[in-house]
């Protein structure tokens, strides 16, 4: 549970709240309240309710159109360059070659791609939603170019890791967020995430910081 309801999840704020609503439903006066107060926060723990529900659906279907943009991104790039390559093995001279626009690099891993930062939002019961983007951008969720996708590693309770052997591979995710579902033993402890970016050539960027967060029920 946080330390006060200011840096509480939303999960936790809504049993807070629920919570509250149980115990002064039968008697308000015996808390110096009112049934007009008990019946306004009932109604505002359901309209909490019902709008972290609706964020979740927009989440889930935002991933979805992720998904969907990045698979035809790399579509179009594979065949932008092998049309590239057909002209350049065709003998097309440099100049008409540089008339197609494209870059002049051709490094697979782009000096743009740092390490990731990872963020988890704790609101649903027994899921944690990870966000991640570049450390190098202002906050984009796009893969930096030449980047499959974001490796996260895991650690479930006390202490946190001291690096990826004391974790287990979770997934390469290649459309942030990602939904981590979690294991009901597991409620109350502490999950503490690594990441790093795999690369299209193989290789991987550093280690991220490690970033905790409760398992809640």
């Amino acid at each position: 549970m946080a330390a006060s309801i200011q840096n509480s999840s939303d999960g936790e704020l809504l049993q807070i709240a629920t919570a509250m609503a149980a115990a002064i439903s039968a008697d308000p006066a015996a808390f110096g309240l009112t049934a007009a107060y008990a019946a306004e926060l009932t109604a505002k723990i359901d309209n909490f309710r019902s709008d972290i529900n609706e964020q979740a659906a927009a989440m889930a279907k935002a991933r979805s159109r992720t998904a969907a943009k990045n698979a035809s991104r790399d579509d179009l790039e594979g065949y932008v360059c092998s049309g590239r390559n057909v002209a350049k093995a065709a003998g097309t001279p440099s100049a008409k070659i540089a008339s197609l626009g494209l870059p002049v690099s051709s490094s697979k891993t782009p000096s743009s791609a740092t390490v990731p930062l990872g963020f988890v939002d704790t609101s649903e019961r027994l899921r944690h939603t990870i966000s991640w983007y570049d450390a190098a951008t202002t906050g984009s969720r796009r893969r930096p170019r030449g980047v499959l996708g974001c490796e996260i590693w895991v650690k479930i309770g006390d202490p946190a890791p001291g690096g990826e052997k004391d974790c287990r591979f979770l997934t390469i995710d290649a459309a942030t967020p990602y939904l981590a579902e979690l294991d009901p033993a597991d409620v109350g402890k502490t999950a503490h995430y690594m990441f790093r970016w795999r690369m299209r050539d193989g290789s991987i960027s550093g280690w991220s910081e490690t970033v905790s967060a409760t398992i809640t029920g």
